[in-house]
């Protein structure tokens, strides 16, 4: 499941908060086995989805520097939701690569103080190795997009979307009930990257689809399909 749909859907059936909170946690890295201390949302609501980010299809925790999580030790890295279930069979690959590739330098810092497009670059190789679809990584070069130009990086953002924009048109050529989040997808991508008339052309099918996913089941889908009609509405305004 991926980290953002599975929130949002979540939130857009009514669950709501006053604020977003983070509280600390003690969390074991599955690699070196190193107590490291990270931060896990406490509190949030439905409004979190409505920040500006979501005209790029990246949705927040991942627009924080706290989601990614990177050990102080050895420097695994990897989501919130992915840190602790790593099979145990990529382990010793994972121990590799890292001794060898990993390379965060400077002070021993809180983990959300390290600049997220270092912990990207590293986490990048760590699902390479975890093996991931290509809705996965089409999610990841959004947000590594979005956090490449909160840098002041701006082509190494460009070529990040242009990335996501090339994996979003290999699943539209596949059948798929979520045809209708793809097409979004395919058009916040070309919007940024500068094809606003493409843009507009996938948002006029997307209209016409609903989305569906039996994995979320049907009160789910509802939600985030009306989601999608009213982000659909603010694109072509835009």
């Amino acid at each position: 499941m991926r980290l953002t749909l599975a929130a949002l859907a979540t939130l857009l059936v009514g669950a709501s908060a006053f604020a977003t909170t983070w509280l600390p946690v003690q969390v074991t890295c599955p690699v070196c086995g190193a107590s490291n201390e990270f931060q896990v949302p406490g509190s949030y609501g439905s409004y979190v989805y409505e920040e500006p980010s979501k005209l790029q299809y990246v949705f927040w925790p991942a627009t924080t520097d706290k989601f990614l999580y990177t050990c102080r030790e050895c420097r695994f890295t990897a989501y919130m939701s992915d840190f602790e279930g790593v099979p145990k069979e990529k382990i010793s690959e994972l121990a590799k690569m890292l001794a060898t590739e990993a390379r965060i330098e400077g002070p021993l810092v809180p983990y959300f103080e390290i600049p997220m497009v270092a912990r990207l670059e590293v986490a990048e190789k760590v699902y390479r190795i975890l093996g991931r679809d290509d809705r996965f990584w089409c999610e990841f070069r959004r947000i590594q997009g979005y956090h490449l130009e909160a840098a002041s990086r701006a082509d190494e953002a460009r070529a990040a979307r242009r990335s996501a924009l090339d994996i979003a048109e290999k699943l539209l050529r596949e059948p798929s009930s979520q045809r209708k989040e793809t097409l979004v997808i395919a058009a916040t991508m070309r919007k940024i990257t500068g094809d606003a008339r493409g843009a507009r052309r996938d948002l006029e099918e997307a209209k016409t689809l609903r989305f569906d996913s039996q994995e979320l089941g049907a009160e789910s889908s509802e939600g985030l399909n009306g989601y999608l009609d009213s982000l659909i509405d603010e694109l072509l305004k835009r």
